[in-house]
């Protein structure tokens, strides 16, 4: 998921790469409310998931960000 959160950020959100580190607190990464918005809604569309902006933007870091959207992933279904 980290990578997917990397190339997101980095591709489609425009924040700076060197600044995209699972470390790196999330707010001076760049990921602003618009960001955690726009980051929502392609997580939505990209991978189906429901996460929830406002949990989101209360993260501290890049990697609590991966993190948070992998615990939102569903099961695969059998």
């Amino acid at each position: 998921m980290y990578e997917w959160l990397r190339d997101t950020l980095v591709e489609r959100l425009k924040l700076p790469a060197d600044a995209v580190r699972p470390d790196a607190p999330a707010e001076a990464a760049g990921l602003d409310s618009l960001a955690v918005t726009e980051l929502v809604m392609i997580a939505q569309e990209e991978l189906g998931l429901d996460a929830d902006e406002d949990e989101l933007a209360g993260l501290g870091t890049i990697g609590e960000v991966a993190a948070y959207l992998e615990s939102r992933r569903q099961p695969a279904a059998r």
